[in-house]
């Protein structure tokens, strides 16, 4: 029977890669290699673990076929996902905006806040009573 390698076995059986390599360690999966010395499994081995088994290895036709696909399904999302990103940036300019002009009133504000305290009268400095010794505390200075 034909070797293929643990991704394609994975690919063929459906399964998981990590599965196909669990089953290899515990012994349930026999792997060889082939005449460069890479690690194959056996189209007999997968039939006799799993059943039946997915179609033949894909072809490089069809895996450019299969990405193809794939590049075509994801256009969909990727227009939508520019299309929230220019409400995004709307939104963020918006919202500059609104921090400028928060900031301006702030600034007004001190403004009026400064031309209040300067018409204000000045309030005197309270007047400090003068110390008034005691003939007896000829100590105090």
């Amino acid at each position: 029977m034909a070797l293929v390698s643990v991704t394609e076995a994975a690919r063929l059986t459906g399964k998981n890669r990590a599965t196909i390599h669990r089953y290899i360690k515990q012994g349930k999966l026999s792997q060889s290699t082939d005449a460069t010395g890479s690690k194959k499994v056996e189209t007999s081995e997968l039939l006799r673990v799993f059943g039946t088994i997915s179609a033949s290895p894909a072809t490089a036709l069809q895996c450019d076929a299969i990405q193809h696909d794939a590049t075509v399904e994801n256009e969909l999302p990727v227009a939508a996902l520019q299309q929230k990103i220019a409400m995004l940036e709307q939104l963020l300019e918006s919202k500059d905006r609104e921090i400028q002009r928060q900031d301006d009133h702030i600034d007004s504000l001190k403004k009026a806040m400064l031309l209040i305290e300067s018409k204000l009268p000045a309030t005197p400095e309270p007047v400090t009573q003068p110390v008034v010794k005691k003939s007896w505390q000829f100590w105090k200075k």
